[in-house]
């Protein structure tokens, strides 16, 4: 009742400083006063990406969250005055029901369309970094009431910062805040060692996959999730799940374990049981499979003209083992599939790949979350509107980075009101966001690990045991 009432008088104040004009309808309805104030802001010239790349090589604009990063509309926020913070933690001071149904039962059609959504705030509205959650941002946070935030570089610069990040953000909202980073390795890490922060430098998964250790493989994932737990993160973009199949590819690359999908299979399920024992949510990508194109979907359509059956021999072969193994969510690309499709609709917005495929087929019934919504390949064909919806339809769960976040979230609601998509398929949706959240203490006080674990001998000692058994 708390995180209610404080997100109502967060739209009140809002309201009452001019930005827009209150209306009769209740607190979720209002929402929509929030579209002419967050207008998608100026984008920066950056390329908009699955959700990844990263490094220390790449440019600090060129993120996005998975396979690289695009610098988004939907991460840009105006400037304005930084939010007060605290130290109270999502889901640890409310009495929540015993089990994700009876939350189900207690939400708005408003709450449930929001839990769909997993925003980023990268800079503000003049290209600064945001390392400190703006007044706008909390405002947009209390009007949509998403499922999740994901952080990238621009949001990182120490351990006390990002935990005063990621509180803000929990206080702004009324149920606990999916965490998400990119936090892979190799040119893929959002964390990494700075003067602030003393974290461990993850080699390219390549270089574990060429160790042949599955042991190793789990060492890196518990390595992985015990320094994201010292910031707050509780849900990681990894592990890539690609079979490296085409040197052309310019996407994935070292990203992936290996170009035997066997050998992908079983490194990648052990480091997502690495990151699980950590008590970090893995995200397995990119499915059905990003290794053999020789596009980039940050930037536009990228194909791969392989056959379903060609694709169960290759690229299906990690993702039925990350399945076999109870990974609690993954990642869909916005690959294209002529040969599934007859068409190049991008996978995250296919029936046939997430509902028929994904689901029927290969038997998951966990989260599906999109690869990130301002990238090339959707926000070059499709609007943040008719993406949101086309995704739901086709089955996938969570809606990562829409360009303009709003937007996609009215269309939803509109989409919901107007019967093209029913409550009930919202329904199947947010109670795969409530379970995933009560599996990992999310409704509950989870402990930040201590700083003093960042880049310690033990996690070290692994660093150098996957360089001593490289060929």
């Amino acid at each position: 009742m708390k995180r209610r009432i404080a997100a109502l008088a967060a739209v009140v104040l809002f309201c009452l400083s001019g930005c827009v004009r209150l209306d009769s309808s209740s607190f979720p309805s209002s929402v929509s006063l929030f579209a002419a104030h967050f207008s998608p802001s100026p984008v920066s010239s950056a390329p908009s990406e699955p959700s990844e790349p990263e490094s220390s090589a790449s440019s600090e604009s060129s993120a996005s969250s998975d396979l690289s990063e695009p610098s988004s509309t939907s991460s840009s926020v105006s400037s304005g005055t930084a939010a007060s913070s605290s130290s109270v933690q999502a889901g640890a001071s409310v009495q929540w029901p015993s089990s994700p149904e009876g939350t189900l039962t207690g939400m708005t059609l408003e709450e449930k369309v929001g839990q769909l959504f997993i925003l980023a705030y990268r800079r503000d509205g003049s290209g600064r970094k945001l390392t400190v959650l703006n007044q706008p941002a909390v405002d947009q946070l209390a009007g949509v009431q998403p499922g999740g935030i994901i952080l990238f570089r621009e949001n990182i610069s120490t351990v006390a910062q990002v935990r005063e990040f990621v509180q803000t953000a929990d206080r702004a909202v009324r149920l606990p805040l999916f965490v998400s980073v990119d936090q892979e390795g190799g040119i893929v890490q959002r964390v990494t060692k700075t003067d602030s922060i003393p974290a461990t430098v993850i080699p390219p998964m390549l270089k574990v996959g060429q160790t042949g250790d599955v042991a190793l493989a789990q060492k890196v994932g518990r390595v992985l999730g015990s320094e994201l737990g010292v910031f707050g993160f509780n849900m990681d973009f990894a592990p890539a799940c690609d079979v490296f199949s085409n040197p052309s590819n310019t996407v994935i690359g070292n990203r992936a374990f290996s170009s035997d999908p066997q050998a992908v299979a079983e490194l990648s399920v052990s480091l997502m049981n690495g990151l699980r024992q950590k008590n970090m949510i893995p995200v397995a990508k990119h499915f059905p499979g990003h290794g053999d194109t020789d596009a980039d979907t940050h930037v536009g359509y990228a194909v791969s003209n392989k056959t379903l059956e060609e694709l169960r021999q290759t690229e299906l072969i990690p993702f039925q083992a990350q399945i076999a193994a109870g990974v609690p969510a993954i990642m869909v690309a916005h690959i294209s599939l002529p040969a599934l499709n007859g068409d190049n609709t991008p996978a995250t917005l296919s029936k046939r790949v997430v509902t028929d495929l994904l689901r029927n087929e290969m038997g998951y019934d966990g989260l599906v979350i999109t690869d990130a919504l301002s990238m090339g390949a959707i926000v070059e064909h499709y609007g943040s509107e008719a993406a949101a919806v086309q995704a739901l339809q086709a089955g996938a769960d969570l809606l990562l980075m829409p360009e303009n976040p709003v937007a996609a979230y009215q269309a939803v609601l509109s989409a919901v009101r107007e019967g093209r998509i029913s409550e009930a398929r919202i329904d199947e949706s947010v109670l795969r966001v409530l379970r995933v959240k009560y599996q990992y203490g999310l409704f509950g006080s989870r402990a930040l690990t201590d700083p003093s674990v960042l880049g310690c001998a033990e996690h070290q000692a692994v660093i150098a045991e996957i360089q001593a058994k490289q060929p």
